[in-house]
């Protein structure tokens, strides 16, 4: 039985220089969108009164600009609002804050309506904007299209979140099982041996520890020469070499840690899994972060693809019963 899900795409666009200004100007009244129906609300709980709240319709009346902007992105910022606030009163998360234009990210979600958004061939159509957005379409997208989050890294590098409503079918039952747990070496150990190793990160990672001690040593040649280091050209531009490996070793844990996840779940029918703290302090290449990130996507596809998923809650003084788990589920 084929199961509807939603499903996100994520790629990098490549936008001219009128459809760059688009962007950013739609990130700018966003961000002001935000602020000001956040300045209304911080107004209401400071007063102790309940009044009519502020809409971006409203906001349109009194700031014009706003009405060359795309409504359903100034809509989705007011929607992002009442889910803080949501969140803040409910215990999930803090006090909504105030957004800034010296975020290294901005962004912007904008709905599908009507056949609004679409693809022809590699190139991109959102609303509002006449000319097509030019895609690194690397992956087919099978899907409805529900909504499109357009974002951008210092105003430079673009991509586009595209959100699909999706048919998925179950995976074959391969009547398996597996156990896994949390090493902070190599991610993923388990009582069946894995045919997918992680081996760019690590080789990327060593990579990352060398340029690391190149800009260290460069960083105290400019002290000595009592230069500021925003003025120090090779040690900016080593700056630069760290950051890019940084991005990469980042982009390819995030592509091993899909490939893994996806691997198991299609090979697997019943899969244990450790649960460990999110405080516990653990140094490695790999991180309880990156182990969360990981069960994450292993609950959501293992619920796709019609596999089973079971939790063992261990503590530090456990490891021997999941040793043993692991040896019995061996043999």
């Amino acid at each position: 039985m084929k199961l509807s899900v939603l499903k996100a795409y994520k790629f990098r666009i490549y936008p001219n220089g009128q459809q760059k200004q688009f962007f950013i100007e739609t990130f700018g009244c966003v961000r002001f969108t935000y602020n000001q129906l956040l300045k209304a609300k911080m107004d209401e709980l400071a007063n102790k009164e309940v009044k009519l709240g502020l809409t971006p319709a409203k906001l349109k009346k009194d700031y014009p600009f706003l009405k060359e902007t795309d409504s359903l992105a100034l809509a989705n910022a007011q929607r992002n609002l009442e889910r803080a606030f949501r969140n803040y009163f409910q215990k999930r998360a803090g006090f909504p804050k105030m957004k800034t234009k010296k975020s290294v990210w901005q962004s912007y979600t904008t709905n599908n309506q009507q056949h609004t958004i679409y693809f022809v061939d590699d190139q991109l159509k959102l609303p509002k904007l006449k000319s097509l957005v030019s895609v690194k379409l690397h992956r087919e997208i099978k899907g409805t299209i529900k909504s499109a989050t357009i974002s951008a890294k210092n105003g430079t590098e673009f991509y586009v979140s595209i959100l699909c409503l999706e048919e998925v079918e179950p995976l074959p039952k391969q009547q398996q099982n597996i156990a896994l747990i949390f090493d902070p070496h190599v991610l993923v150990q388990a009582n069946h041996s894995l045919p997918i190793a992680c081996t760019h990160a690590l080789s990327t990672l060593q990579k990352l520890a060398k340029a690391e001690n190149k800009l260290t040593i460069k960083a105290k040649a400019v002290k000595r020469k009592k230069i500021l280091l925003n003025n120090a050209r090779n040690y900016q531009k080593q700056k630069g070499k760290v950051a890019k490996l940084y991005r990469l070793h980042g982009c390819q844990k995030r592509a091993y840690i899909d490939q893994m996840s996806y691997h198991l779940v299609k090979q697997y029918d019943t899969i244990f899994i450790e649960k460990i703290n999110e405080n516990l302090d653990v140094a490695g290449n790999y991180s309880v972060g990156d182990w969360h990130q990981f069960v994450r996507k292993m609950q959501y596809k293992a619920t796709w693809y019609g596999k089973e998923l079971h939790f063992v809650p261990l503590s530090a003084t456990e490891n021997q019963r999941m040793t043993e788990l692991l040896a019995q589920m061996g043999s």
